[in-house]
């Protein structure tokens, strides 16, 4: 109380605490950081193995086996899956969701260093190295494109790129920077192997031949008393034409030189492996990612300015334009999120006016900016940024950080209006009200708090409304017991109000109050009346459960969807390419959409375009993907259109896999229906897989079905007459050296080209890649002159399955399935049940069946919450013990949160809405929320009965007093949650599960906790 009255004895102190709250709040608006979606730790990431020409039985043996048991030691490691192919691996690292985000650069750390352990015994050839899979989306996406009536001139392009990827990097902020879709350049030297052989030279010999003249490493350094020079040989091979004079062989005294056997010349990487394509042109791409710790709109102008100034220096037949720009989006996403705040401020204030009255709706109106200003001056001591979970807990907050300024008013109303002086309505009001708005303001930090402290990706995506939410009602808490009885008291002695009985002041209605007594007392003379009325509702909630349908995330609400292309595994880019352009040319015909703009990835994956993406950081043996991003203009009309659209697409290329998709919020998740077969027998898991993804094929709404065996690649195996071979003076090694130069090529140097260093590639002129047929007919020099291979050895086209895949080091064959478009897995995991429970207890001893995709995800993260929810729970119970100092109230008080449960599940079946994480949120957060008003009820019972004996009557005059603060409360609190109902469909399922909640909650607390506690103490008639 002293505490209270330096506030109402000096003004000017009121005055610059009040100032400086609104200063700090503004001040860190502008200072932190804005982006669209929370940070999520980086617990994905991969170790790529690269191994030209090495089988994938091989590779697994040779190095997936030992880079696994090195990375086993990494304890934090949960999971590593590794998949096998053709000359290529890769293995998916991922760590413990428990894994403390703190911790998360150090644990990288150390598998950084269980590969370097590894690399000193890789064979020859093979490499490894680490891509991190996670970090922050692409930020923006610039196209150069070529806009000349000649061929566009990839090279010149792809320089271009580097000089803006150069620029773009010097930008403060920057993440990451990638070039998608560049002609690599390089010296390409292509052999006529037949004239090759009739000299008696090989691969190796022209190798050797281009090194020895390659003198880029000095000799030595020549010194003396007062000085030292680098002694070197002139660089000699700086152009084409100084290729063409290297000397490999003399003969009849004829010095033959590189150009007589071979054509030279600068040229694009050829095949082509990525090819990108922005509304159907072919593009050279510069992806940029800034930090999580950036204003986006800021870092967006800088980018952008540094593009505009590099356009002017470009000719006339290129240009760079921006293709992608996140700042777009979140410029969207801000300004529903402002919308709907300035709508729920406009709820709270106008249903504040409406009940309390002009002064203390004056009053609590004050309680806003204030909170806010605390809460924004919180996040930023934290450097938590504004993001759409954060802004979104401070928008549901907005309901609930005048609940304790509202039961303030009403008690100091109360206390006045008993004829009791400001000063001692202000005591009694803040002695009686401490414990009960402590503990129900404690009871719904501790309802917030496991989306705050648990554990898990899931939970990081939705902790900083958590945080948002437990900020503005402590701080409504203080406001509420320190300054609105100071400014109540202020209010009194402004004129403008003197002749206005503050009791008199909200909206009143005499019929409706007699009618509304007598309800009351009706309900009252025999409890079990208002008990049943009470529970009416949560146990209809309880029984809709079983009809709401499961979900994992919401759809993201962006209008964007993609569309993913997958060739057999032989495929190139270039028939990845011609395929993608027929598809792209379908979906512009159907007009089923109305499509924006496109980009498409050939060759590689999607990158992180959105949070929740990943596998687009490389594109080893990804020739036969594409995957496209689609932007529509209008989101509603693309959701209307995608089933239809992916049936059609899927109908008109039956010889490709191919889906058509919205993106989802939330953490990744690669196939909507998932299960893996472990076991040892690669034959017998082939069996098992097509036998799996033969019963997932029937179920109702799959489209699309995959497994690890699926894909077969075609591949040439030679077998060598070992005898031929030695009697041709040539051993068996010269074969594979010259198979890989001829049809691959080998890299046997570098070139300065200007500012860039260039590789340069030998190999064979007659094009092994593009002709299986001339396999046979390569030559070999030997003894007796020119040999064709066909002389040693027998050779055959071969059809198998080319990829390994392993999980915890045990093969394993993955069995996908998706659902059409729009529809949720969760109805068809309920048909699948039954029978894969049967499958599963057919499988051969050894054999195991575990099941991922969205089921797995979505267990793992509500059991996240589960079990972080029990520990706060056991808090919530602590709390109720101590303000209300007895275990049968706190047991009435509990069982009404209990209740509530029902309650949100009635809200999600109300509003046609699914129960996944985010229904889950809501179910937790009510809890908390949900009790606060019985505690207010009940304390106002308690006060007048510890007094005196009262009867069924006074109760019912006691609830008509707490009435008019729990109807604007519970007013209030939907009026913050109802914009969410108008804004993203990402928190539909929260609003609705807490709208409905809070309306069932209000009959809880005026009906079914009067009613119990009379039960309890036997207050008669």
């Amino acid at each position: 109380m002293k505490f209270l009255e330096i506030f109402i004895e000096k003004p000017r102190v009121l005055l610059l605490t009040l100032a400086f709250i609104i200063l700090a709040g503004v001040s860190s608006v502008l200072s932190l950081p804005i982006q669209e979606n929370p940070e999520l730790a980086q617990r994905w990431g991969s170790v790529t193995t690269t191994y030209p020409g090495a089988t994938p039985e091989r590779i697994e043996t040779q190095v997936v086996d030992q880079l696994e048991r090195k990375l086993r030691e990494v304890t934090d490691i949960d999971e590593l899956d590794s998949i096998i192919s053709q000359g290529f691996a890769t293995t998916v690292v991922e760590f413990s969701q428990e894994l403390d985000p703190e911790l998360i650069e150090q644990t990288w750390s150390q598998v950084q260093d269980k590969m370097s352990l590894v690399e000193p015994f890789l064979p020859e050839g093979a490499t490894i190295s680490l891509v991190r899979s996670s970090g922050p989306p692409i930020t923006n996406l610039y196209a150069i494109k070529w806009q000349g009536k000649d061929e566009p001139r990839f090279v010149m392009m792809s320089r271009i790129a580097e000089q803006l990827q150069t620029r773009l990097n010097s930008l403060d902020l920057t993440e990451k920077l990638r070039v998608f879709g560049a002609a690599d350049e390089e010296l390409s030297i292509k052999v006529d192997p037949s004239k090759l052989s009739s000299l008696g030279l090989t691969f190796a010999d022209i190798a050797s031949a281009i090194s020895s003249i390659d003198a880029k490493k000095p000799i030595g350094l020549l010194s003396n008393a007062n000085s030292s020079y680098l002694f070197k040989l002139k660089d000699s091979l700086i152009d084409i034409s100084s290729f063409n004079e290297i000397p490999i062989k003399k003969e009849n005294n004829q010095l033959i030189r590189l150009e007589d056997i071979a054509e030279i010349n600068i040229q694009p990487v050829s095949p082509v492996e990525e090819i990108i394509l922005h509304n159907g042109q072919r593009v050279v791409m510069v992806g940029i990612s800034a930090t999580m710790s950036q204003r986006v709109f800021e870092y967006v102008a800088q980018a952008d300015s540094i593009v505009e100034e590099l356009n002017e220096s470009l000719p006339d037949e290129i240009v760079i334009e921006k293709i992608y720009d996140e700042s777009v989006f979140v410029s969207e996403m801000f300004s529903n999120l402002s919308t709907s705040f300035f709508l729920a401020t406009f709820f709270v204030l106008a249903f504040s006016f409406f009940f309390l009255g002009i002064r203390p709706g004056i009053i609590v109106t004050a309680i806003l900016p204030f909170t806010v200003g605390l809460v924004l001056f919180g996040c930023n001591l934290i450097g938590l940024p504004l993001h759409q979970t954060s802004i979104t807990g401070i928008i549901i907050a907005l309901g609930l950080l005048i609940d304790n300024g509202i039961i303030v008013v009403e008690d100091y109303k109360y206390r006045r209006s008993k004829g009791l002086l400001p000063a001692e309505s202000i005591k009694e009001s803040v002695n009686h009200l401490f414990a009960p708005l402590a503990a129900a303001t404690s009871t719904t930090v501790f309802a917030f708090m496991p989306i705050v402290t648990g554990e898990g990706s899931s939970i990081e995506f939705v902790s900083g409304m958590g945080i948002t939410v437990i900020f503005s009602i402590i701080s409504s808490l203080f406001l509420a017991l320190v300054f609105v009885p100071v400014l109540m008291t202020y209010m009194e002695k402004i004129p403008f109000f003197k002749n206005i009985e503050i009791s008199s002041e909200g909206y009143k209605n005499e019929f409706l109050l007699q009618k509304y007594r007598k309800f009351l007392f009706w309900a009252y003379k025999a409890p079990r009346r208002a008990i049943s009325i009470a529970l009416a509702f949560p146990l209809l909630g309880f029984i809709s459960f079983a009809f709401i349908p499961k979900d994992f995330f919401p759809p993201e609400d962006r209008n964007m969807f993609q569309v993913r292309i997958e060739l057999p595994k032989n495929a190139s880019a270039e028939a990845t390419l011609n395929k993608t352009l027929e598809v792209r040319q379908q979906i512009i015909d159907s007009e089923l959409i109305d499509i924006d703009d496109e980009i498409w990835w050939i060759g590689s994956r999607l990158p992180r375009i959105l949070m929740n993406v990943i596998g687009g950081d490389t594109k080893n043996a990804n020739n036969n993907m594409a995957e496209g991003v689609y932007f529509a203009k209008d989101f509603y009309n693309m959701i209307d259109g995608l089933p239809q659209l992916n049936t059609l697409i899927a109908e008109r290329n039956p010889d490709v896999r191919i889906l058509v998709d919205n993106f989802f919020a939330g953490p990744p998740v690669f196939a909507d229906i998932e299960y893996k077969i472990i076991g040892d027998d690669r034959e017998v898991l082939g069996i098992l897989g097509e036998e799996l993804e033969l019963i997932i094929s029937n179920a109702p709404n799959i489209v699309l079905t995959g497994t690890d065996f699926s894909g077969y690649s075609t591949n040439i195996e030679f077998n060598i007459d070992t005898s031929n071979l030695y009697y041709s003076g040539l051993n068996p090694a010269i074969i594979s050296n010259e198979l890989f130069s001829m049809s691959n090529g080998v890299i046997v140097g570098t070139m300065l080209d200007g500012t860039k260093e260039i590789p340069i590639r030998l190999k064979g002129s007659n094009g092994l890649n593009g002709v299986i047929d001339q396999a046979t007919l390569l030559t070999l020099p030997s003894e007796s002159g020119l040999n064709y291979i066909e002389n040693f050895g027998d050779s055959e086209i071969t059809r198998k399955s080319g990829t390994i895949t392993r999980l915890q080091s045990r093969k394993l064959n993955t069995v996908q399935g998706w659902v059409q478009t729009l529809t949720l897995p969760s109805e068809t995991e309920a048909y699948l049940e039954d029978k894969v429970a049967e499958f599963q207890s057919r499988l051969p001893a050894g054999y195991t069946l575990k099941q991922d995709g969205q089921a797995d995800s979505r267990s793992q993260s509500q059991g996240q919450v589960y079990s972080s929810a029990v520990l706060f729970i056991i808090l919530i119970i602590a709390g109720l013990v101590f303000a209300l100092n007895s275990f049968k109230q706190m047991l009435l008080i509990f069982s009404c949160g209990m209740l509530c449960v029902g309650l949100s599940y009635l809200g999600l079946f109300i509003g046609n809405q699914n129960y996944g994480f985010i229904g889950l949120i809501g179910v937790v957060g009510l809890i908390g929320l949900s009790i606060n008003d019985s505690i207010i009820v009940l304390s106002h019972i308690k006060e007048e009965a510890n007094k005196r004996d009262i009867t069924k009557a006074e109760v019912t005059e006691i609830v008509i007093r707490s009435t008019r603060h729990i109807i604007t409360t519970s007013a209030t609190t939907i009026g913050g949650f109802a914009p969410l109902l108008f804004g993203s469909i990402f928190f539909h399922p929260l609003a609705w599960g807490m709208i409905i909640g809070v309306l069932g909650a209000t009959l809880l607390a005026l009906l079914y906790v009067p009613a119990v506690y009379m039960n309890m103490i036997g207050i008669k008639d």
